[in-house]
């Protein structure tokens, strides 16, 4: 229960960020795995709270389905997993813990979506464009004097992704 909490609070680096850590030489391979297995714990741990209530787990879901159906009305899932990706990059966006692998076509997009569970990740409003896009999110804690709420301003960089190009606080 230790490895949620501070998962919660405090993310560890994903897995793409460590392997890229040991890759540049920053971390010795031990470390490497053992952040991972910290990382596998905290989702671990996760499911089994949901197991122990599956209908406060089923409740979740079908509330992230909801709003991800509500996105891909207006909006290409690939331009959405795109722009999660894109936040998963940001070292100081708690988020990111949980959107690493949002280019992975075989996960469900709602599963990036948390709109109960902590830590919170909500999508309130999205606009698309081909070279730019503005994406209106609510992140943090459940309650709303602890949530943050960011406006995040992406642009495609000279490579064909899509960067975040600036963020404020709303």
């Amino acid at each position: 229960m230790l490895a949620i909490l501070l998962m919660k609070l405090a993310p560890f680096p994903t897995p793409r960020a460590l392997i890229q850590q040991w890759q540049d030489g920053e971390i010795e391979r031990e470390e490497m795995q053992r952040l991972m297995a910290q990382h596998q714990q905290a989702l671990l741990d996760e499911a089994e709270e949901y197991y122990q209530n599956p209908i406060a787990g089923y409740l979740e879901g079908l509330l992230n389905k909801r709003v991800v159906k509500r996105l891909l009305a207006s909006h290409r899932e690939a331009a959405v997993r795109e722009l999660f990706m894109a936040l998963s990059w940001l070292d100081d966006f708690p988020p990111a813990a949980f959107l690493w692998n949002a280019d992975h076509w075989d996960l469900a997009l709602h599963a990036f979506i948390r709109t109960k569970s902590e830590p919170i990740f909500r999508v309130r409003e999205m606009m698309i464009k081909s070279s730019r896009a503005v994406m209106l999110v609510e992140h943090g804690s459940r309650k709303k004097s602890q949530m943050r709420r960011e406006r995040i301003t992406f642009q495609r960089h000279w490579k064909g992704e899509m960067e975040v190009s600036k963020r404020e606080q709303i």
